[in-house]
């Protein structure tokens, strides 16, 4: 695997003046560049700036027939739109299953707010009883020996912590839980169809695998997140993808863009009016093509990381990952051939421990990864 990913967390206008040094055509010439804009679903041909400020860093156009052929849109979220508009039986078997999915998105999510309102709650409660109390140090430590002296505040804090604790694993089960029936009901799309037996698909399949194998590099950009992930999902391209990385692709994810690389997408329930009292939620799962990370952009926007309770759980949450957060200038450099991982923006690059401790990695840093 010779590939590269940067992630960002919401990419403003230094994004491509950032990132250009890493765009490299095997050739040593002009790089081949493919921009990925489904997340901006109707508006997805809006690239014209992003063109701009490649061609400003060195990158040179090729025309052809009036278009560059250097820097070109995969147009996925268009090709998607018009597929199903072509295959009216596919698109309501699509839209069937869309909106049984949604239905047990939506109760798994409800059953979350509900789990995460308790450990919240179970926190603050405790930090009232105990000014010692930390989420982050919830079995670490030996209990105490059941004849134990204990005061009224410990009583209460001892119990709570272990209602913290098993509250903490049932949301991760249901998490669990939730994926695989999300799982479930995309299958039933390929069952009923016999979509990858359709010559229309595999045409516009192998169309779009055989640009991202060309592209030298791939910017996969910020937006609705399910408006990326569909498209890139419904075709399959997750097998183009990884061999891109694998034959040296340098992949460019920023917000929406870094979640879909993820075996999991991570987000926030903005349907809360209180922002403090928001609550992160699994999504859906993403393309995978990283693993052992989750990142989360917009990381000061909407986490927050002053609250250790709340970088505890967010870390416990998701344990088997490594939790990364982003800001607007925080860029984090994954090179696949050296297994490492480099922040290398202006800002830092942020990991959130079970332990509830925050850690700042500056440019030159190296995350470890293991």
């Amino acid at each position: 695997m010779r590939g590269k990913i940067v992630f960002n967390g919401n990419g403003g206008g230094e994004l491509i003046e950032r990132v250009a040094p890493l765009l490299k055509a095997a050739d040593g010439g002009s790089p081949q560049v493919l921009l990925v804009t489904a997340a901006w679903g109707p508006g997805e041909y809006g690239e014209g700036g992003i063109k701009e400020a490649l061609y400003g860093q060195g990158v040179r156009p090729r025309m052809e027939g009036g278009f560059d052929q250097a820097v070109t849109n995969l147009c996925a979220w268009h090709v998607w739109s018009a597929f199903l508009q072509r295959r009216p039986d596919v698109a309501r078997v699509c839209a069937e299953v869309d909106a049984a999915r949604s239905i047990i998105r939506g109760w798994y999510q409800e059953r979350t707010r509900f789990d995460a309102e308790m450990v919240r709650q179970a926190a603050a409660l405790s930090r009232q009883r105990s000014r010692r109390f930390r989420l982050g140090a919830l079995g670490s430590r030996e209990p105490i020996g059941p004849d134990a002296v204990r005061s009224g505040a410990e009583l209460v804090t001892l119990a709570l912590g272990r209602e913290i604790l098993a509250s903490v694993e049932t949301l991760v089960q249901n998490d669990v839980r939730m994926l695989d029936s999300l799982v479930q009901a995309e299958l039933q799309v390929l069952a009923r169809t016999g979509l990858r037996m359709d010559p229309d698909w595999q045409a516009e399949r192998a169309r779009m695998a055989d640009r991202i194998l060309a592209a030298d590099g791939i910017f996969f950009f910020g937006g609705n997140p399910t408006s990326l992930l569909e498209p890139l999902r419904f075709f399959d391209l997750q097998p183009a993808l990884l061999e891109a990385l694998r034959r040296g692709a340098t992949f460019v994810c920023s917000s929406a863009g870094a979640l879909v690389m993820c075996e999991r997408m991570i987000v926030f329930d903005d349907r809360n009016p209180d922002p403090i009292n928001r609550h992160f939620q699994l999504l859906d799962r993403g393309l995978g093509l990283v693993g052992g990370l989750q990142v989360l952009p917009h990381c000061m926007d909407r986490i927050h990381t002053d609250d250790p309770d709340n970088l505890a759980y967010l870390a416990r949450r998701f344990g088997d990952r490594l939790c990364v957060g982003l800001n607007r200038e925080s860029y984090l450099l994954m090179d696949l051939a050296r297994q490492t991982a480099t922040s290398f923006g202006n800002d830092g690059v942020y990991v959130f421990a079970a332990d509830g401790v925050k850690r700042r990695y500056d440019r030159g840093e190296e995350l470890g990864l293991a």
